[in-house]
Order: C-alpha cells, then sequence, then structure tokens
C-alpha cells in the first residue's frame, strides 16, 4: 500500500516544477499540479494523473509494452505486427 503524503507538505508538479502539486496519482504516487490531474466522475474514484487515467480507461498499455512501440520507426512497427 502506498504511503499517501500530508496536505500540508505537497511538493511541486512532476510536469510542471513551477506550479504547486495539489494531489497524489493513486496509481503511480507521483505528486501533480491541478491541471495534470483528471477530475474524478464518482466520489468513489481516486485521482490520476493524464497517463494514469488513459491506462485506467483502457486507452493506452502499461508500461514496457507501450515503450517499446514508440521507440520503434514505421518500418520496423510495419515488421513487426506483420504488414
Amino acid at each position: 500500500m502506498k504511503e499517501s503524503v500530508p496536505a500540508a507538505f505537497l511538493g511541486t508538479c512532476a510536469k510542471h516544477y513551477a506550479e504547486r502539486a495539489v494531489a497524489q496519482c493513486h496509481d503511480c504516487g507521483q505528486l501533480w499540479c491541478a491541471d495534470c490531474l483528471v477530475p474524478p466522475i464518482s466520489k468513489r474514484q481516486p485521482p490520476r494523473c493524464v497517463d494514469c487515467s488513459l491506462v485506467a480507461a483502457g486507452v493506452r498499455a502499461k508500461g514496457p509494452r507501450r515503450q517499446g512501440m514508440t521507440d520503434m520507426s514505421r518500418a520496423v512497427k510495419k515488421k513487426a505486427i506483420g504488414l
């Protein structure tokens, strides 16, 4: 279980270093500003950053699987998927 950071001790946003963090992402545990957090639809949903929200929604794949494809050129991707 991840430790939550006390509200009085929040630091800066992981992406915008000049912005004050308002919450911690439930999935990755990093601190984010209000612009980088996706507002939860219901009260039971935890706060998540944009990347973790896309993974939770099923739009993106998690971690290394996605990173491997984005580092490839278009020609190498075609060979990898068999086109």
